[in-house]
This record gives structure tokens, C-alpha cells and sequence, in this order.
């Protein structure tokens, strides 16, 4: 397994604001690492009746980190903290996070399916 895509920085999004107040949006950062991009496919070529539509704008593998998870987002850049990122960075949103054994070796491995999201 070669990461040689570039960085990326993953971060959990939670809500700040004190009860009653407006949601403020606050981004810990859960783990930075090479990332390989990975072949996929937008949608699905053939949809399961009463199924939702899964929709992918990307997928990368990084090293395994068992805290990634579903509805963490990702930034491919590297960063110390989520208001560094570049203005014109797209956001993804993790819509999978599968975590086993690279297929070429015995390196553990996270892949996670993305989605455009604006933060």
C-alpha cells in the first residue's frame, strides 16, 4: 500500500453553543494522515428498491484509525485546526468508514467514502 495522494486531516464536528442559544459549530481534531485516493463510483448502477441513494464524491484509504467514524469530516490538506484550512479547501462529510487489512499486505487500513459538504 502506497499513500502518496497527500494529507489529510480528519475532525469531529459538535455543537458548542450553551442550551437555547443559536448552534455554534466546533471541529476536534481526530487524526492526520497520508491518504491514497481510491477508484469509486458517484452512485449506485443499480438501486435496491426502498434503498436510500448513497452519493460518494471521493474515497481514500489511510492507515487505520479506529476513531474515524461515520459524519466526521475530512480536509485534504494538513492541519493543526479546522479554521487553518485554505478558503477555497472543499469539506467532505464521512458517509463509510471501513476498517480492515490492506489488500496488498498486512497493514492496517481505513477506507472512507466521502461527501461534499459545505461546513
Amino acid at each position: 500500500m502506497i499513500l502518496d495522494t497527500g494529507i489529510c486531516t480528519v475532525f469531529r464536528k459538535s455543537d458548542s453553543a450553551s442550551a437555547g442559544s443559536m448552534p455554534t459549530a466546533t471541529y476536534a481534531l481526530i487524526g492526520c494522515s497520508w491518504y491514497r485516493e481510491l477508484s469509486y463510483e458517484t452512485s449506485p448502477e443499480w438501486q435496491t428498491e426502498g434503498r436510500k441513494e448513497q452519493k460518494a464524491d471521493g474515497r481514500i484509504r489511510i492507515l487505520q484509525n479506529h476513531g474515524v467514524a461515520q459524519n466526521d469530516v475530512v480536509v485534504l490538506e494538513q492541519l493543526a485546526a479546522f479554521k487553518d484550512k485554505s478558503a477555497n479547501a472543499p469539506v467532505y462529510r464521512i458517509t463509510r468508514a471501513y476498517h480492515g487489512i490492506d489488500d496488498d499486505g498486512p497493514t492496517p487500513i481505513s477506507d472512507l467514502t466521502l461527501e461534499v459538504v459545505k461546513p
